[in-house]
């Protein structure tokens, strides 16, 4: 039963390939979405899988034996009955399929920058239905994987089933290796799909079984059962609504295929539209992006690209109904001072609409915005990577950074950061600006204000990529006349550095809601305080909860402004 529920979660995984050697899981499918397995429980024609690079797995015939074809739905853990046993659980999921116990399970499990875990699962079938836990949990997959990578975990599953009217305590013992041992193309019967990675897992579990022989709550043990079996997962990155494709289970030799199952698409369709440009012609080049709304991760989850055709419409297929935020990248070359644009006409992801599909979508158009040529003597540089703690500081191509007005907000020029993270404008007019940094679903938690005149060069731009939040890298700019980050006359903390407190000074010219955010350089709230209601004058807040030495993002929201600061605790 356990090899069908971490298949079950693994059928979750969602896999970005790079150069066919290295997967990164970045998310889960997002709740409300499922899909249709097609099982063959006989597996009379299927075949071992080879490994290696480059390999042409062919199973468009293997699946001789059809079972039945079961739903796998992923779900909101508060929107499901036993969430109540699993308070850490950040999804659920509802499995259906041909094994009596492995039918109508609720899976739960938790997904963070670390990884996948399985917490455990309540039964609902009549005649095995009862709590099973795991402690220590099930590790399911980690963020990142390479190619020919190994993974080692040992996990423990304990619960009680009422098993066709006798009580049951079951404790499974579990070690599991999983490798990546190929990638290459897989053609299924409904198929054939390219950039696939081959997961291989050898499992090696211990099943003790305790039964209460006359209903007094006494357990005795009757037996333990010993196994170890192999599986074959196939994963591609973003397909339909599910990186799982197929799956192989077979015994300790790999010689027999015991079962396996493929997946079938549902509840998708295409989205389309056209990109004018200001003339109201079309754009002929370019490229457009859809990011998943409401994703398990929020760092920039695009879930598909497409080109612009010639005649500026374009259109994403084979897509899963949901939310959506469209954005159109014209081609720089042939549109100089153009703005990445978002569907609703706008430069930035916060403030764009959402595309809701249930079923194809068209008339999902853009029109793209320009900045004016800048012929001013001033010019700026920057980088940005991710937080150390999430990624060594790796660089992060491929993002827009766009410069706006201060305060108005309005976007000046834009341009991308390289594979390095770095980003220049080697020409800036004069005039008071701040930078946006703009990767959709992850929100900018401060940035830099500064003032360019008659050639000023300002570097040292840095913004770091948090698990929740972008924020800026430096306490001051590297420039001619260095400008601080985040001047603000209203807010002020003292001392700073400190030791044991710091005091938040507010001033306010009118009453106003108030709330002091703390986070640590991950991105992770430690601090928080609301008040409904702030008076005006000077108010003074002692922040005394801060344990460890470090620095901190203290973000200050007045209404409908927002300060933000660094702190360091020694």
């Amino acid at each position: 039963m356990k090899s069908i529920i971490s298949t079950a979660l693994l059928s979750l995984i969602s896999l970005i390939t790079f150069s066919q050697t290295t997967i990164e899981g970045t998310y889960l499918p997002v709740k409300n979405t499922r899909i249709l397995q097609v099982w063959d429980t006989a597996a009379t024609t299927m075949t071992i899988p080879t490994i290696g690079a480059n390999q042409l797995w062919d199973y468009s015939g293997a699946f001789g034996s059809i079972s039945d074809t079961f739903e796998l739905a992923v779900k909101d853990p508060i929107a499901t009955p036993h969430v109540a046993d699993f308070p850490d659980a950040t999804h659920a999921s509802f499995l259906r399929s041909p094994f009596v116990l492995a039918d109508s399970l609720w899976l739960y499990f938790t997904v963070d920058t670390v990884g996948i875990k399985n917490l455990g699962y309540y039964s609902d079938k009549s005649t095995s239905s009862g709590l099973v836990t795991a402690g220590p949990p099930e590790f399911v997959l980690p963020m990142t994987l390479a190619y020919q990578d190994t993974l080692v975990d040992n996990s423990r599953y304990e619960g009680f089933l009422d098993y066709s009217g006798t009580p049951v305590r079951v404790v499974r013992t579990m070690t599991k290796v999983m490798s990546a041992d190929g990638y290459g193309t897989l053609i299924t019967p409904d198929a054939t799909y390219s950039e696939v990675m081959l997961g291989k897992e050898v499992i090696n579990q211990i099943d003790s079984i305790f039964v209460d022989f006359i209903g007094t709550g006494n357990y005795t043990f009757a037996t333990e059962l010993l196994d170890v079996t192999h599986r074959f997962h196939f994963l591609r990155n973003n397909t339909f609504a599910s990186t799982h494709l197929m799956q192989i289970n077979t015994d300790a030799t790999e010689t027999i295929a015991r079962y396996g199952w493929y997946t079938l698409p549902v509840d998708f369709g295409s989205i389309g539209g056209t990109v004018y440009d200001t003339t109201g012609g079309p754009i002929i080049t370019g490229e457009m992006y859809l990011y998943r709304e409401n994703s398990n991760f929020t760092k920039n989850d695009i879930l598909a690209t497409t080109e612009i055709n010639n005649d500026g419409t374009y259109q994403f297929d084979s897509i899963p109904y949901g939310e959506y935020r469209i954005a159109a990248r014209p081609d720089l070359g042939a549109y100089p001072n153009v703005f990445t644009t978002y569907y609703g006409d706008t430069t930035d992801w916060v403030n764009c609409q959402t595309a809701i599909t249930t079923a194809d979508t068209a008339g999902i158009d853009i029109n793209v915005l320009y900045g004016n040529a800048q012929v001013g003597t001033s010019s700026l540089g920057g980088n940005l990577s991710l937080n150390i703690w999430l990624k060594n500081n790796d660089p992060v191509p491929g993002i827009d950074i766009i410069v706006e007005k201060d305060p108005e907000e309005e976007p000046i020029i834009e341009t991308n950061t390289d594979i390095f993270g770095n980003f220049s404008f080697p020409a800036l007019d004069d005039g008071d600006y701040k930078i946006w940094v703009d990767m959709p679903g992850l929100p900018m938690a401060g940035t830099y204000n500064f003032t360019v005149s008659n050639g000023t060069v300002v570097n040292g731009l840095d913004f770091e990529v948090g698990a929740d939040e972008i924020f800026p890298s430096n306490m001051i700019i590297t420039s001619i006349n260095e400008p601080t980050i985040n001047q603000s006359r209203r807010v002020k903390i003292y001392p700073n550095p400190f030791v044991d407190n710091t005091l938040v000074n507010i001033d306010t010219e009118s009453e106003t809601k108030i709330s002091i955010d703390v986070y640590d350089i991950t991105g992770k709230l430690v601090y928080k305080v609301i008040q409904e209601q702030l008076n005006v004058g000077s108010t003074n807040y002692t922040l005394n909860d801060i344990n460890d030495a470090g620095i901190y993002l203290v973000k200050v929201t007045l209404g409908e402004s927002v300060e933000c600061l660094r702190i360091i605790k020694k």
